[in-house]
């Protein structure tokens, strides 16, 4: 979803004014606030459901929103091919999609808050090492040593050395590694899919990987718990809209640096619910991974 509002973004021809340039960034901060909001939603569930529960219902929100309007755009004329030549792809990308929001809400029951949100957004880090790696997509030394600074920065979140060390922030890792191949895999389809067809293969299967796992792992909910899912999905899937609609705005230079706030609005959730107060090393690895990741997307070659 990020990469197809980047897609959008860079091919608008307009020019940037302030009122568009602060639209923006009002659009991205609340992306910000919303991504937070979900991840601490998912945290307060987590020990009355299971992942793949939260994972279930946070792709069932996704999949009413997407077929809604995807619907409504057909009844204006807006077609677009519901068939493709891609479907292993797109089964692969929903599979990374799956598997990193899978990690990051299991690993919230067991690793505050703001640890998790700050190794789940380091996704950017690992998108030029995998194209690297599948598609030999060459990145310059700038690129290289922002890099770098960044996974300094995961070092420091991680603390490995520390007596403390808690091996299950590397499952929140995990989420940052499969969100960077989802988003490579929307790269490839973007040279041949419509935007509408990626979407709708994306939630639909991941509607079902959802529904498959969460067979064998229900744990029937209660009404408050039930609820707190639903909003997992509505703030889940509000994040996703509001960063499309934030990238219509302005270009991704200016869009994707105001979402690691959400860094800062998961600290503050943390604080506020657990107080849990957040050491230096945690917002040098933070300030780090922003840096890391702002300076990877300038110096990234298209």
């Amino acid at each position: 979803m990020l990469y197809l509002a980047s897609t959008k973004a860079m091919n608008n021809s307009r020019t940037l004014d302030t009122n568009r340039i602060i639209t923006a960034i009002i659009l991205s901060v609340a992306a910000a606030l919303c991504y937070s909001t979900m991840s601490l939603l998912a945290k307060l569930a987590a020990n009355e459901t299971t992942g793949s529960m939260t994972v279930f219902f946070r792709s069932t929100v996704s999949l009413f929103w997407i077929i809604s309007i995807l619907s409504y755009r057909q009844l204006r004329g807006k077609h677009f091919p519901v068939k493709t030549k891609y479907l292993g792809v797109h089964l692969i990308r929903a599979i990374c999609s799956f598997t990193s929001m899978l990690s990051l809400y299991y690993a919230l029951k067991y690793v505050p808050l703001a640890d998790a949100t700050s190794l789940a957004v380091t996704y950017t880090l690992f998108i030029p090492i995998l194209s690297l790696i599948f598609f030999g997509t060459k990145t310059n030394i700038k690129n290289w040593l922002a890099l770098a600074a960044g996974f300094i920065g995961i070092i420091f979140i991680l603390k490995p050395l520390n007596n403390n060390f808690d091996p299950t922030t590397l499952i929140a890792l995990i989420s940052g590694v499969t969100t960077a191949g989802s988003l490579v895999g929307v790269h490839e389809l973007a040279k041949e899919e419509k935007p509408e067809t990626i979407m709708l293969y994306f939630f639909s299967l991941t509607f079902i990987l959802g529904g498959i796992f969460t067979i064998f792992n229900w744990k029937t909910p209660s009404s408050s718990i039930l609820t707190t899912l639903f909003m997992v999905g509505i703030t889940g899937t509000a994040y996703q809209d509001l960063v499309t609609r934030a990238m219509s705005y302005a270009p991704p230079k200016i869009v994707a640096p105001l979402l690691y706030f959400s860094m800062i609005f998961s600290g503050i959730f943390d604080w506020l619910f657990w107080h849990n107060t957040p050491d230096h090393f945690f917002w040098i690895g933070t300030l780090l991974v922003t840096i890391g990741c702002v300076f990877s997307i300038k110096y990234t070659r298209n």
